[in-house]
């Protein structure tokens, strides 16, 4: 009975810090509608996978900021896609920057046919375009952030995917496990005794 009483509370301890340590996304009440960040994937042992992106986004510059925490220190990595079948319309957008944490991700660009090419506007250049950027520093109890600046002409959109890969885990995490550990070692040690003195007494 002791040792049950003993693995519950290690069971408890263990399970404080991952409850209060879950994937957390701060939207600021600025951010416009029609944007969206969903997390997946396991926020305790990783890896965390996010789908983000903006839609309808009127005409002009623009500037959306993704703010999250997580729960282990990591790397991300991912990338930002834009594509239109009418260049230069109203779906059409242009993205300038994307900064991950203050990372610049690099830009690739197709034309409407899809084929790779280097300036944006050059004929067709720039029709689809996409930011990928890989093993950006991720850090546990902070605010990381996800910046995606650009211009709409008038109904355009973005979308994009993340990984994030947890590290080493944090000092406080090591802590916890010795903690359990040793509590379940101590817990045991204390039957193994209460077992053998009750074989002695009969």
């Amino acid at each position: 009975m002791k040792l049950f009483v003993a693995l519950a509370a290690v069971s408890a301890l263990a399970l404080a810090a991952p409850a209060t340590a879950a994937t957390t996304i701060i939207t600021p009440t600025s951010q416009p509608a029609g944007t969206f960040f969903v997390v997946g994937g396991n926020i305790f042992s990783g890896p965390i996978t996010a789908a983000f992106g903006h839609a309808g986004i009127p005409a002009g510059s623009f500037t959306d900021l993704f703010q999250f925490t997580i729960p282990q220190s990591g790397t991300g990595s991912g990338s930002i896609t834009t594509g239109t079948t009418t260049f230069m319309g109203v779906t059409d957008l242009d993205i300038l920057s994307v900064l991950v944490n203050g990372f610049g991700a690099t830009a690739t660009f197709r034309d409407i046919n899809g084929v790779t090419c280097t300036t944006r506007g050059v004929g067709t250049c720039g029709a689809d375009e996409t930011f990928a950027i890989n093993s950006v520093p991720i850090t546990f109890g902070a605010l990381n952030t996800i910046t995606v600046t650009g211009t709409s002409r008038g109904n355009g959109s973005f979308g994009g995917n993340a990984t994030f890969t947890p590290g080493v885990p944090e000092p406080g995490t090591w802590g916890m496990m010795l903690l359990g550990f040793g509590a379940v070692g101590f817990g045991m040690r204390r039957t193994r005794k209460t077992t053998a003195r009750a074989m002695q007494a009969a």
